[in-house]
């Protein structure tokens, strides 16, 4: 788990291109605070930062191949590194280090650009070939591992996260307009969307090749070759016993390091199974870290303590306060790179600094909602198909009766807020009714939020444009498996995944999700969606397959998220805050959204006639990444 940076540009030695690298590099610190490695070749340089976790005492990449031709930086972990060391090793093979990324440069001299699928493992790479001056980008299958990119006319920039692309003097800094209305549909930017117009994000299953000035972007894998019709000969029963047979491999896999290994801890059934199994491998005392909050409504740390009690982990709680989240949000507006309006990413950050002071792996549960159907939404959609049958009038009609009857109460996902967020989108298409009730502000409300300059410059884009290229030319046996699809490669790779990335690398910890192995998501896929969702229940293949594992109570109890109570804070005086932050001078002077628009919003959930904390926070977050980046209040520039 490291950060790396590279610029690809003319032959010949660069002196300029050189300096720029080590300060791309040292944004990054935080991913990689136990080492730095350059190679300064003819063409190309790369940097790299370090964060031990396998053979603690190597030098730091980049690594290179025997004749120092094929060079390489990866941020990430090799999980079947050892085998294929071994593989190599028996080809003639020579290694310098026992790091596991360190085959990369040998697989690629035997099978080129092919090497990835060989890989089992988070990562993001780099290979500079010196002979055939080609340049090869890859990211893993989930989209664990970041990778931005710009392709310019002087050739390729690179890094693990936004920041480091800004240290680049001849990288455009405008914003894209097309971008930024993804992110206030969906509260992050869709790949290969960045924030920056000129800068793409490499999509999760992909590789970019550089060769004679071009740049080909190509898909690698695809979840979605893997949903089949449903129909299989085993039973049930034996396909719980092949999923439980499969997830105990994936643990055994995220295990492998010469550091401690932890588990994030919920409570619920994703974590609370990732640590059945690891304590079954490893004994008892597995470390488990939890969040309780001093908010009743908000704390869940109790069911977190009696699954740690049941296996005999060594439990660490956190227990936050308001002043505990105001300075989370502090650090998170100094530290993420990008915006992302999920509030979650406050306590995820404070819990991982915790976690740091004792383990520097944690393995977590990410996953298992978009490969499960863990989320309520999926089973609402079923609800919503049967209501959007009924008369216009009567639709309409029963939704004022509900909101009638259900106050707003600015509480943690309480009814009227899933209510509020149901009827919204209830009488949509499925593709924009998943997407609104997921993301923050609906299409409609768009062209009072975004300033005039936006709103011109979008011309006649689809808000829904990300989601529905996700489904185009794929098919898909159901509508539960369209969902799926969009949400393991929407939602779960462009905010859980960028959430978990960004928060624990700022605290300096290594993230793994069991759930994300890939020949697991492969076999959940092509499961029949029956075993997915059944009536309201969710998850159903998964609780019958761990089972005989978990306690009870943890397997029948509501999902529920890492929460904030920021409703409550709006209205207990960060709402005046935000008054100021989105002044008519300020929000005119940044010229990306209206002042009219924004303050209405505010009106409306100070007054509380309506719940809006998922579109004032990811408004915040925006402009709180705005003073970073460009200045305090400051004109952000359009991309051209």
């Amino acid at each position: 788990m490291c950060g790396l940076a590279g610029v690809l540009g003319p032959a010949g030695h660069d002196s300029d291109r050189d300096e720029i690298v080590r300060r791309m590099t040292a944004t990054m610190i935080h991913r990689g605070p136990d080492g730095e490695g350059y190679a300064y070749r003819d063409g190309c340089a790369l940097g790299f930062r370090r964060l031990a976790i396998v053979d603690l005492d190597a030098h730091s990449p980049p690594f290179a191949n025997e004749d120092r031709t094929i060079w390489t930086v990866c941020n990430g972990e090799i999980y079947n590194g050892v085998e294929l060391r071994a593989e190599l090793e028996a080809r003639g093979h020579r290694f310098e280090t026992g790091v596991d990324t360190e085959v990369i440069p040998h697989l690629y001299e035997e099978d080129g650009p092919d090497l990835i699928h060989h890989l089992d493992g988070m990562f993001a790479f780099a290979i500079w070939d010196e002979t055939k001056r080609t340049l090869v980008l890859g990211r893993d299958r989930a989209g664990e591992k970041p990778l931005f990119y710009w392709h310019g006319p002087d050739g390729v920039v690179f890094a693990s996260e936004l920041r480091a692309m800004f240290a680049h003097p001849r990288v455009p800094r405008g914003i894209d307009p097309v971008g930024l209305r993804r992110y206030l549909l969906h509260d992050y930017f869709p790949a290969p969307h960045s924030p920056l117009g000129s800068v793409r994000k490499l999509p999760a299953g992909h590789m970019a090749i550089h060769r004679e000035g071009r740049l080909d972007v190509r898909r690698y894998w695809d979840l979605a070759d893997y949903f089949g019709d449903g129909k299989t000969d085993a039973s049930p029963a034996e396909l719980a016993d092949e999923l439980d047979e499969r997830i105990g491999i994936a643990v055994s896999r995220r295990r492998r390091s010469d550091v401690p290994v932890g588990v994030f801890l919920s409570g619920g059934i994703d974590s609370s199974a990732v640590l059945a199994y690891l304590a079954e491998q490893t004994g008892p005392g597995v470390p488990v870290f939890a969040l309780g909050h001093d908010r009743k409504a908000f704390d869940e740390a109790r069911f977190a303590e009696r699954t740690a009690q049941f296996f005999e982990a060594d439990y660490n709680e956190l227990i936050l306060g308001r002043s505990d989240l105001e300075e989370g949000l502090r650090l998170i507006s100094e530290g993420l790179d990008e915006p992302l309006g999920d509030a979650s990413t406050i306590p995820t950050y404070l819990l991982s600094r915790f976690a740091r002071q004792k383990i520097k792996v944690v393995l977590s549960g990410e996953g298992a909602d978009e490969l499960f159907a863990g989320y309520p939404t999926y089973m609402g959609n079923r609800v919503a198909d049967n209501f959007s049958r009924l008369p216009a009038t009567v639709r309409k009609v029963l939704g004022s009766i509900a909101r009638a009857l259900v106050p707003v109460s600015m509480g943690n996902v309480n009814l009227d807020y899933l209510l509020g967020r149901f009827l919204d989108g209830a009488d949509k298409e499925r593709v924009e009714r998943h997407h609104s009730w997921f993301g923050s502000l609906p299409p409609e409300r768009h062209s009072e939020i975004l300033s005039p300059r936006v709103v011109d410059a979008l011309g006649d884009d689809d808000p829904f444009g990300s989601a529905r290229a996700r489904l185009a030319g794929r098919d898909l046996p159901d509508g539960l498996s369209e969902l799926l699809y969009m949400d393991f490669t929407m939602y779960l790779q462009d905010d859980l995944l960028t959430k978990v990335d960004r928060a624990t690398m700022l605290a300096s910890l290594e993230a793994r999700g069991p759930f994300l192995d890939h020949e697991l998501a492969e076999f959940v896929a092509g499961l029949p969606s029956r075993l997915k969702v059944h009536g309201k229940t969710g998850k159903v293949i998964l609780r019958r397959a761990v089972a005989r594992r978990l306690p009870k109570e943890i397997l029948t109890r509501r999902k529920r998220g890492f929460n904030i109570p920021f409703s409550q804070w709006l209205l207990e005086g960060l709402g005046d805050e935000l008054r100021e932050r989105f002044s008519r001078e300020r929000v005119e002077s940044r010229g990306l959204l209206s002042y009219d628009g924004v303050s209405h919003l505010l009106d409306e959930h100070l007054s509380r006639k309506a719940d809006h904390r998922k579109p004032l926070f990811t408004l915040l977050a925006l402009d709180l990444w705005c003073d970073r980046f460009y200045g305090v209040g400051s004109e952000v520039p359009l991309d051209a």
